[in-house]
């Protein structure tokens, strides 16, 4: 059973957020289950982060101390940086995410309480 959150409480735990993820919070009808869902999408996006961030650095600076700047060397530098550009404005980078675990977790265990 989820109980009603207050509004002043609601709104001091999304503070965090950038304003256009507040105003989706605001306008949603927040359940446990929506709740849960989002955690689970924002962990995926950080895990898939942290698959493809560290990776890319060790690729790129290998390939850079090896031949320098070379063709190989600057197109693992773009594919890198479009992936990160594009997930940035898709999905949200991984701070972001991260800081939307923490609201949304936050906003379960006041429902849950």
């Amino acid at each position: 059973m989820s109980k009603k959150i207050q509004q002043s409480e609601f709104e001091q735990i999304i503070q965090p957020l950038p304003s256009k993820d507040k105003i989706v919070l605001r306008e949603q009808e927040i359940t446990t289950e929506w709740l849960q869902e989002n955690v689970a999408r924002c962990r995926k996006l950080m895990k898939r982060d942290l698959w493809i961030g560290p990776i890319w650095v060790i690729l790129y600076g290998i390939l850079l101390f090896k031949t320098g700047y070379s063709n190989l060397t600057i197109a693992i530098f773009v594919i890198g940086a479009v992936y990160f550009i594009y997930t940035i404005f898709t999905t949200g980078s991984f701070g972001l995410n991260r800081k939307r675990v923490s609201v949304y977790e936050e906003l379960l265990k006041k429902m849950e309480n």
